[in-house]
């Protein structure tokens, strides 16, 4: 049998774009002196403050800060899971992802109410039910607190944000199941800006909170939309947000290790944008970054066993499959009508075994230790690598690396697993 070495890697740093919100709490509360019309007259109103499932940096203080604000004004506020079907489609999941947030009625000052219930309230201009939470439509408001991100499965004037919560995570299940089931005939950008649409014209939704977030998965910008003014503004934050998004340092890559997936991560687990790995109704392809194969090696907690995106992969660990949840991951993989997802890829006991076969199924001319090999914690967290040896001289004058350390060998701990990403202990 012919010997095998690792790639020696080496930890390289990242920066990118440095924009970020210091103090949220201060940049809030500007916020609202800079646009005090936005509570005039809500006094005494019961007011639903929608929060999603993805992991928004200090998602937790934002929302407290808003509850706040809100109470100052003479308002009721409450929180209401946006979240389509996620945390399993029931309410205690939802409850759950939330808590997991940090937000809670004790951290938050404002109690959740969690519920499955929708109302139909018409339909959009192509004849597509609209459906809202039943305790966010009966308030007397709807703020929508997301961040504004690319979305994982498409590209559009609109994305990731407040209108996609509004058209399909405020839905709940109902309204999710009813956007993903046209998107073929109608497609994203037009059924989340219709929806949205729609929302508003309802006179429920008194305003949005943006957040875009920078390359380092900190706030960059927050801002208060006004109801009338969200579809026109989300989509100029969008393209902020797509000059923020952190990228991988170069192309070709024969294989990219993912430490970790997760629906806090992104709502692909791993994020395309970032990975160039993307999937339609029963196939997947390769843009760019070109990378070869995906080894993906553990789940995060705050996932909850939603494993949705890992068949976006090539490779993963038995660690991994033991953590998927099959009735939230396939739940979440069939209300969007997407089955590849789902898909369960080739497994090992260990990391050696799973980097070590990705390796091997790589082919080509050259041995394993040279192949051309990214780590990366996460496809939200590309501040630190780790590249392997045949890499590095591409990255002496990339304008992104500020340090590169020396080189030294993929670390596997007694059981197989892989040193911490960057772990001095092992260089």
């Amino acid at each position: 049998m012919p010997s095998f070495s690792f790639p020696r890697i080496a930890t390289v740093t990242q920066r990118f774009d440095s924009q970020r919100v210091e103090n949220v709490e201060s940049a809030l509360l500007a916020e609202f002196q800079r646009k005090r019309e936005l509570l005039e007259g809500t006094s005494g109103l019961r007011v639903a403050v929608c929060v999603g499932s993805r992991g928004i940096s200090q998602i937790s203080d934002i929302v407290r800060v808003l509850v706040k604000e809100l109470k100052k004004a003479g308002c009721d506020p409450f929180i209401v899971p946006a979240m389509g079907s996620h945390g399993g489609g029931t309410a205690e999941g939802q409850t759950r992802i939330l808590s997991g947030y940090g937000i809670t009625e004790s951290n938050v000052g404002a109690p959740l109410m969690a519920s499955m219930d929708v109302v139909e309230i018409g339909s959009t201009v192509d004849g597509v039910p609209v459906h809202v939470d039943r305790a966010a439509f009966e308030s007397d408001g709807i703020i929508l607190v997301n961040r504004v991100k690319p979305h994982t499965d498409f590209k559009g004037k609109a994305e990731s944000g407040l209108m996609k919560m509004s058209a399909v995570g405020l839905g709940n299940i109902d309204g999710a199941t009813h956007l993903h089931r046209f998107t073929h005939s109608l497609g994203y950008e037009r059924l989340i800006i219709t929806k949205a649409q729609s929302i508003i014209a309802s006179g429920k939704v008194l305003m949005g909170l943006a957040i875009v977030e920078n390359a380092d998965h900190q706030p960059a910008h927050l801002e208060l939309i006004p109801s009338e003014e969200i579809v026109e503004r989300e989509q100029q934050l969008l393209l902020r947000a797509k000059d923020l998004m952190p990228v991988l340092p170069v192309s070709p890559i024969d294989l990219l290790i993912i430490d970790r997936i997760g629906k806090n991560i992104s709502g692909t687990g791993l994020d395309p944008n970032v990975t160039g790995r993307w999937f339609g109704f029963n196939s997947l392809w390769q843009d760019t970054p070109d990378v070869h194969r995906i080894a993906v090696l553990d789940l995060t907690r705050e996932a909850h066993g939603n494993a949705v995106g890992i068949g976006l992969a090539d490779f993963c660990t038995q660690r991994l499959v033991d953590k998927i949840d099959k009735d939230a991951t396939y739940l979440n993989a069939l209300t969007a009508h997407f089955t590849v997802p789902a898909r369960i890829p080739i497994h090992f006991s260990t990391d050696r075994e799973t980097i070590r076969r990705a390796l091997l199924s790589i082919g080509g001319r050259g041995r394993p230790e040279g192949k051309r090999l990214i780590r990366i914690r996460d496809t939200l967290s590309l501040n630190t690598l780790e590249v392997s040896e045949s890499i590095l001289e591409e990255l002496r004058d990339h304008p992104n690396i500020v340090q590169i350390g020396g080189l030294r060998a993929l670390t596997f701990d007694g059981n197989g697993a892989l040193a911490g990403l960057g772990d001095p202990a092992h260089a």
